[in-house]
């Protein structure tokens, strides 16, 4: 044999045994490490086959197959064939993990539990055999020359006996180790290649089943991909009709606004011009002929008649034939109007319109019925608007003779709607006949006692509209350069304005603002909005206008057009006054949004933004400051390490042991203890931690202020010593700013590093003289 040259019990010979079941030792731990990675890939291949089926019992009860209307608008039918693939797929894994297990794992095992088992038993036995060897030897050598002949003979025999015994021990083990060593060399090469054949097989049979289908799974694609594009195409469409929609809405609204405030007579009463009147009495006169229209009809806060007086969300409608009706979510029967006005049941719950609008097309008795409709008597009703309580906003009420409803709508414009209507349906109710002639409306009403009166309730009006405050704020914002047309598409007299922007607009550009959203732009109307134009934001309007503004915002167009020949690849032009909304839309949005007509801050120098607004906020420089914001992408709260890269780091002492120093890690944040701000007696001193709108505040320009808040500010930041910007103003005794923040918004109880607040702080300096201040601290 090869494996053993010579077969003598030797040395040599008992070498090449030790050595052999070393390797043999060594071949097993290296089979039992392949059996653990085999039974793990056998469990992947199951946990594979499982997910295969998985999926396609999931693909079948998602709709696979089934007929029904979902199942087909998701492909239910082409899916089936998906869900048949996969099962297949599923059973050739599943044969795979079966030739796994049978052609390697049981031959690995049967290999370790004969073989190598059987070499550790030889040598067992062989260990035996040698051992009694050695004995019956011992024996025979110790025997003594005058020992008798049968002894001798008896242990001669044991010894040939244990010799025989041991030798067929030694040779056993020899051909147990051999096998081994001859089944080495294809033992595992034989079931490792089965299982890459296994794999060709399983590979083979994927490839086949899936190219029989390539052609369907391509023809699918396709589908889907143009599904795909029809659907974008679609949802493109949308889009825009959404578009359209909002900003038609925001056109009406606007121009309802503006229609409110012609309606509105010299002496401060408000009515409703004879046109209108002359439509409602139109539909009043198609419902007695049995044609019933809807004059009005939306959502309005109600206030409800409980004590408790919480407001509920409730459908109103107003048809032709007079009645002013609501729907609320009780399933309860229509009640007359009058149980309806000698009721004080609570209201609970919100409205329900989308069940109405389904049912609503089947029967309106049915809708009524289900959803509990109650009916507001307008024969005996006048209108106020305004609310018991004067500070609530945007609320009128119906006023009859045994209930009051106090209503409230979403803006100025929906109550005004309202109203208008309502008062013109009363009319219509109580004085037809003069409606008929073709004279004023007014003089109409000064022959009607109970129209008289309505008109008297409505004197309220003139506090709303405050005609000379909102002359005076037109005419100081139109005196701005640039302010007397609107800044988009150049529209004389402009209503309307930006607050952060700084610039005035028309009705049809603020509603094209609107939709950009309040992040972008904040439109508020310098007629309507009267509270909104304090002293600080027309002194901003005042520092830019729209004049500077565009030179911001249109640099790159105004350049191009002062060229002899323009860039033509700058191909949006501004639109006129009576270009379409559509084309002033697609313009504000590439002003605004896309940026795409100023000139950005990061291509005019390397220096970091932040440090160019830190500047002009020092020097008070609004229109500098307002320049590069809106052409940078600088946070407007950046703080004042990331603008000067000195060291900041301080203590408030220095620490000569442990306690010494966690007292002074404490104390650190302490403003009081601050060596800088000690050192000089000035808390700008210490800019660690501060924002732009801290330094504005030592500035001491309210404007300043207005126009970092506009965009964004976080007027509550703390700086390292926990300051907000109200702790600077007090600190800097300017109460004037501290009055100004704390109306802005500014929350006096945030406590500093020192764990006082502002007021702390503010009686810390000495006796509070401003009672103003005092109020709004202590708040």
């Amino acid at each position: 044999m090869a494996t053993f040259p010579k077969l003598d019990d030797s040395p040599m010979f008992r070498k090449q045994i030790h050595t052999l079941e070393q390797t043999t030792d060594d071949l097993k731990d290296r089979c039992q490490r392949l059996q653990k990675g085999c039974r793990k890939f056998m469990e992947a291949l199951g946990e594979a086959c499982d997910g295969d089926i998985a999926f396609a019992d999931s693909l079948e009860s998602f709709g696979g197959g089934c007929d029904d209307p979902v199942s087909v608008s998701i492909g239910g039918p082409v899916i089936s064939k998906f869900i048949s693939t996969f099962r297949e797929l599923g059973s050739y894994k599943e044969l795979l993990r079966s030739q796994v297990e049978h052609l390697l794992i049981d031959r690995l095992m049967q290999f370790m539990a004969v073989d190598l088992h059987e070499a550790k038993e030889s040598r067992r036995r062989f260990d035996k055999a040698t051992h009694v060897y050695d004995q019956a030897r011992e024996k025979f050598m110790s025997l003594k020359k005058g020992a008798r002949a049968d002894v001798v003979a008896e242990l001669e025999e044991d010894l040939q006996n244990s010799k025989s015994a041991f030798e067929r021990c030694r040779f056993n083990l020899v051909n147990a180790l051999h096998n081994i060593e001859s089944k080495k060399k294809y033992e595992f090469l034989e079931p490792v290649s089965a299982i890459m054949d296994a794999h060709l097989r399983y590979f083979k049979l994927g490839y086949e089943l899936l190219s029989q289908m390539e052609p369907f799974i391509h023809q699918v694609l396709t589908y889907a991909q143009q599904s795909k594009e029809m659907a974008n195409i679609e949802q493109d469409k949308l889009a825009k009709r959404i578009q359209e929609f909002r900003t038609q809405v925001e056109l009406n609204n606007l121009r309802a606004s503006s229609n409110m405030e012609a309606s509105t007579s010299g002496d401060g009463i408000h009515v409703v011009g004879v046109s209108s009147y002359k439509n409602i009495e139109a539909l009043m006169h198609s419902a007695a002929n049995g044609k019933v229209q809807t004059i009005k009809q939306g959502y309005l806060l109600k206030r409800s008649s409980s004590l408790r007086g919480d407001w509920k969300r409730r459908f109103f409608v107003l048809d032709s034939r007079g009645n002013l009706y609501y729907y609320r979510n009780k399933v309860t029967k229509p009640v007359a109007p009058q149980s309806h006005q000698s009721s004080g049941t609570s209201e609970h719950g919100s409205g329900v319109f989308g069940r109405f609008r389904s049912r609503h097309h089947r029967s309106s008795s049915m809708s009524e019925e289900y959803l509990g409709c109650r009916t507001v008597d307008l024969r005996t009703s006048t209108i106020k608007i305004d609310a018991e309580h004067t500070d609530l906003r945007l609320c009128f009420r119906i006023i009859s003779p045994a209930k009051t409803y106090t209503l409230q709508a979403e803006n100025e414009a929906d109550r005004r709607d309202w109203v208008n209507k309502i008062t013109g349906v009363i009319a219509s109710l109580l004085n037809s006949p003069f409606l008929e002639q073709d004279v004023g409306i007014n003089s109409s009403f000064s022959g009607a006692g109970i129209g008289s009166s309505l008109l008297k309730d409505q004197e309220c009006l003139e506090d709303d509209m405050k005609v000379k405050e909102q002359d005076g704020v037109s005419r100081i914002l139109r005196e701005i350069p640039g302010n007397d047309l609107c800044a988009e598409c150049g529209s004389p007299e402009p209503d309307w304005a930006s607050l952060n922007l700084g610039i005035l607009l028309c009705i049809e550009c603020s509603g094209v603002h609107r939709n950009l959203g309040v992040h972008i732009s904040k439109v508020r109307s310098i007629k309507f909005d009267v509270k909104v134009w304090e002293p600080t934001i027309l002194d901003l309007f005042r520092s830019l206008g729209n004049a500077y503004c565009n030179s911001v915002w249109e640099e790159l167009l105004l350049q191009n057009e002062s060229k002899d020949e323009p860039d033509a690849l700058l191909s949006i032009t501004k639109p006129g006054p009576k270009d379409a909304i559509l084309k002033k839309d697609k313009y504000i949005q590439a002003k605004y949004v896309e940026k795409v007509l100023m000139i950005k801050e990061a291509t005019r120098s390397d220096v970091p933004h932040a440090v160019h607004i830190w500047e002009a906020v020092r020097s008070d420089n609004i229109q500098e400051v307002y320049r590069l914001i809106v052409t940078s992408s600088v946070n407007i709260n950046t703080i004042y390490e990331e603008v000067d890269n000195s060291n900041l780091y301080h203590l408030a002492c220095s620490p000569e042991s442990q306690n010494d120093f966690n007292m002074a890690e404490r104390k650190q944040y302490d403003p009081a203890t601050c060596q800088r701000i000690t050192d000089s007696g000035d808390p700008a001193n210490c800019l660690q931690g501060c924002s732009a709108l801290h330094l504005a505040c030592h500035v001491g320009n309210p404007v300043m202020l207005e126009l970092l808040l506009q965009f964004g500010a976080d007027i509550n930041m703390r700086d390292f010593h926990g300051r907000t910007p109200l702790h600077h103003c007090i600190s800097k005794g300017n109460n004037l700013l501290a009055k100004y923040l704390l109306r802005r918004g500014a929350r006096p109880s945030i406590k500093d590093g020192g764990g006082q607040n502002a007021l702390e702080r503010t009686m810390a300096m000495g006796a509070i003289t401003d009672e103003e201040l005092f109020i709004l601290l202590a708040a």
